[in-house]
């Protein structure tokens, strides 16, 4: 227990935020930088990064039982178990990232005319597409690397590698976007080469470092017999929360394509206002992957009462910081937009939308903290019912009903999205409060 005692919340919250962030900004960065290139290039970008998604969801089922299984072993003090699920989380995402690249490369034109994509815009993200999404392997291994580091209780380390990353990313796309030195404009194929070297690169690195900081070494005797018990456990964690995680992504590119039949307008008006709400999530997200780490180890050394505590007080930060950061996103609306664009039609339809921002976030958290803490606690099943249930009964048929029927756009979506939020984050908060999760941990 002494180690659980010695990484606060704080201790672990501050660099995993200060990762996201700048995972977030990588994820992003094509977004604002061909932003310079032209306002089309934006909307493709934006709706070929909803597909790519997926790639996330996939990787992250595998990653979160990753957290999960190594944090309960560790607040345990079994290290063989711990390096028995780090080698097979590794193969298992090494086998999903070529699986999953394929796929992207093969089909990539009839994956984005099915999202309904508009002709012109598919033409001009098509190759960005095939690269970003074709070599995701890079991705997988980085990923399932920094979950290892996390549960470990050392994220600040991954921290340094994604700045890395940042960088290079930013170079690169400055080499295609303005031409640096003598470089040929490629706009988006050129930030998609961009993209996929520097990812190369920190996945490289990501992976020495998780190697000399949780002492890996991939040893064949981790894998004879080969441990069938991890990947059953990788699979009851993963398999539920992969099956929340996807309908909620199934469930947003539905809704994407109902955005795509109003216009690159609004397409490009809802990119660049998921942008914002990315980074205005951040935080809560550190919050919950901190809050699951605590729990995890805590729920393997048998402290549940305290498990049950952490989860209250990550919540009622999270709530504090979700509202007053949308607020101040709020007051400075416009300054913020015309950051991104001029185009006054743009502008008309992403401002009306920021009041809802708040009502949106604020419901966020309660799924951010509360279902990293019942995953965390090994409470899988209830998860993803509910997130299945809410996205497919309220997020997208009341998304065709008030953007579409109703002919409200972006503000519709934005309300259908925010009702599904509190519904499904009531429920979790109920969830958590009945106790039912503190006997469903996996050792």
């Amino acid at each position: 227990m002494s180690k659980i005692k010695i990484k606060s919340l704080v201790s672990l919250t501050i660099p995993i935020f200060l990762e996201l962030l700048l995972v977030t900004i990588v994820g992003n960065i094509d977004t604002i930088m061909l932003k310079h290139y032209s306002d089309a290039a934006v909307g493709a970008v934006g709706g070929i990064s909803q597909v790519l998604n997926i790639q996330n969801v996939i990787f992250g089922f595998v990653n979160l039982a990753t957290t999960i299984l190594c944090a309960q072993f560790i607040g345990a003090k079994n290290k063989k178990k711990v390096q028995e699920v780090i080698t097979v989380s590794l193969i298992v995402n090494l086998v999903l990232g070529l699986l999953l690249g394929g796929i992207y490369f093969g089909f990539s034109q009839f994956i984005l005319e099915k999202i309904k994509l508009p002709l012109e815009l598919i033409g001009i993200g098509k190759t960005y597409f095939k690269l970003v999404g074709g070599m995701c392997i890079f991705q997988a291994v980085t990923l399932t690397c920094g979950a290892v580091m996390k549960s470990h209780g050392n994220p600040k380390q991954m921290l340094f590698v994604n700045m890395g990353v940042n960088l290079l990313n930013i170079f690169g796309n400055g080499m295609f976007i303005f031409g640096w030195f003598g470089m040929p404009i490629l706009g988006p194929t050129g930030v998609g080469i961009s993209t996929v070297v520097s990812r190369a690169i920190g996945c490289v690195v990501g992976f020495l470092v998780m190697s000399h900081y949780c002492k890996f070494k991939f040893r064949k005797k981790f894998l004879k017999p080969f441990p069938f018990h991890v990947i059953k456990n990788i699979l009851s964690i993963g398999i539920p929360t992969a099956g929340e995680n996807l309908a909620w992504n199934v469930g947003q590119l539905i809704i994407m394509s109902m955005i795509n039949t109003m216009g690159t307008v609004m397409i490009t008006s809802r990119t660049y206002l998921m942008l914002l709400a990315n980074f205005i999530m951040t935080f809560s997200i550190a919050l919950g992957h901190g809050t699951a780490i605590q729990v995890g180890q805590l729920v393997g050394a048998g402290e549940t009462d305290e498990a049950y505590k952490k989860c209250f007080r990550s919540l009622y930060i999270s709530i504090f910081l979700a509202f007053v950061v949308t607020v101040i996103v709020w007051a400075m609306r416009s300054q913020i937009m015309r950051i991104f664009t001029d185009n006054q039609e743009i502008l008309e339809a992403s401002l009306k939308v920021f009041p809802l921002m708040i009502v949106l976030e604020v419901g966020r958290v309660f799924n951010i903290v509360i279902i990293n803490s019942l995953h965390a606690a090994g409470d899988i099943k209830f998860p993803m019912f509910m997130g299945i249930i809410f996205i497919f009964i309220v997020a997208v048929p009341f998304s065709y009903i008030f953007g579409l029927k109703l002919g409200w756009g972006l503000v519709g979506i934005w309300v259908a999205n925010a009702a599904d939020e509190w519904f499904r984050g009531i429920a979790m908060l109920l969830r958590w409060k009945s106790g039912k999760w503190k006997d469903k941990k996996f050792i």
